[in-house]
């Protein structure tokens, strides 16, 4: 099954951020701004982690949005922007 190349970059940019999550995670352990925090660190790491990783996801998407694809473009421009866009009249009393 093939994914969606939309998806495919949204999947790929959140493995990165995970990753680079991962590394400050372990970076961290070295600062010693940080020793108050150690005990909930060590006791979080998973939390830990996700945060950072939602952090980073969404500066990344903040300061980088994806390309919209061709489809979505054309969906994101309304055809007829009337009062009466999308009514069909009907025929006969209801």
């Amino acid at each position: 099954m093939e994914a969606k190349p939309e998806k495919s970059q949204s999947i790929t940019r959140l493995a990165l951020c995970v990753l680079i999550a991962a590394g400050l995670y372990a970076g961290a352990g070295k600062l010693p701004q940080l020793e108050p925090y150690r005990p909930w660190l060590e006791e979080h790491k998973i939390e830990a982690i996700a945060v950072a990783a939602a952090v980073l996801f969404g500066l990344s998407l903040a300061l980088l949005p994806l390309a919209q694809g061709e489809g979505e473009r054309e969906a994101a421009q309304p055809q007829e922007a009337g009062p009466c866009a999308g009514y069909e009249p009907t025929e006969g009393p209801l």
